[in-house]
């Protein structure tokens, strides 16, 4: 049995039938059905594809993992295979779900994964004769805008973190933020490829080439367009955070060097005294200094010379100085 909507003029009824009842109802004058299913309880959805003679793109993988998103359109019908996207701002990941929908012009199956579910809203709007009154384009259209809606709640907030990140890492504070921002890469790349592939379909339907009728109609033009915007800002986060990445390796360098020079510097403040007591150390017969009444504290003026002046030479080369990034760059 399949559970389903029949919508017309008067308002949204939900019925429950087997293939031969739905097909009826979905051919019904002034009326179309829309079959929704939920990704763990799509048991009928072959039966409910076949029964509208929406059978033609194959046996669609209800249960698969992270389908990569399309338009396939075959005659009269067609699949839009869509990601949702939601930001989780606590960990900066980038989940992903799926909704797939499935329509012929006359009838109409959705197939949702994910937390992300614009279904509820739009049979909500159902209620309105001025929806309704739009058929079933009104409702694939606000499927898909409510989707590409999510897009920009979730690239806004990438797009903070993505700055926040920056801030950090020019802050002056030297701390190694390379495993920070490869994730936050990983995650851009994510939500990237969940709207990369229908970028092609987008600039189709702006130019009213989609290849279906209902795709062509207005307002599916907004929507795709708003679509290019959405991938156009997760690009920028992309470059940005590659940029950083780059800055941020040249910075570790750079830290590395200065930890080099204090440390080559130390050793040679630290190698001429032990120059000096190692040659007064070998307790020849022969050295005149053995006999000296100043030859202790000559040495050790010696070598507090030799040290200072080799502290003040480098301190003056910048050697012995931590460089403060934010008054450098003042």
């Amino acid at each position: 049995m399949i559970d389903y909507t029949v919508v017309t003029a008067d308002g949204a009824e939900d019925r429950r039938g087997g293939g031969d009842r739905l097909r009826a109802d979905a051919g019904a004058e002034g009326a179309f059905a829309w079959v929704e299913f939920a990704a763990d309880d799509a048991d009928a959805l072959p039966e409910a594809l076949a029964a509208l003679g929406m059978d033609r793109f194959g046996t669609y993988p209800a249960t698969a993992v992270h389908p990569r998103p399309k338009v396939e359109i075959v005659d009269d019908a067609a699949l839009l295979l869509v990601k949702t996207v939601w930001y989780i701002e606590a960990t900066r990941q980038v989940e992903t779900g799926d909704l797939a929908i499935f329509t012929d012009g006359r009838s109409l199956v959705t197939l949702r994964r994910g937390v992300v579910d614009p279904v509820p809203h739009v049979r909500e709007r159902l209620r309105d004769a001025k929806f309704r009154s739009g058929g079933l384009a009104a409702v694939v259209h606000a499927l898909f805008d409510a989707v590409v809606e999510h897009y920009d709640d979730a690239v806004e907030d990438l797009t903070d973190d993505v700055a926040d990140l920056e801030r950090d890492v020019f802050s002056g504070q030297r701390i190694d933020r390379n495993q920070e921002i490869y994730f936050l890469i990983r995650e851009t790349l994510e939500f990237q490829n969940a709207v990369r592939p229908l970028i092609t379909f987008a600039h189709s339907v702006r130019q009213g080439r989609s290849g279906a009728p209902l795709f062509d109609r207005s307002g599916f033009g907004e929507v795709a367009g708003h679509l290019i915007r959405v991938d156009a800002s997760v690009e920028t986060c992309m470059s940005l955070l590659t940029t950083v990445l780059t800055a941020h390796q040249g910075q570790i360098g750079t830290w590395q060097n200065e930890d080099t020079k204090k440390i080559s510097a130390w050793a040679a403040i630290a190698i001429a005294p032990t120059i000096i007591s190692g040659i007064y150390g070998m307790n020849f017969t022969v050295m005149p200094e053995l006999h000296w009444t100043v030859g202790y504290p000559l040495a050790l003026a010696a070598m507090a010379i030799v040290c200072f002046l080799l502290f003040r030479g480098f301190k003056r080369n910048g050697w012995l100085l931590r460089i403060d990034v934010r008054e450098s760059q003042w």
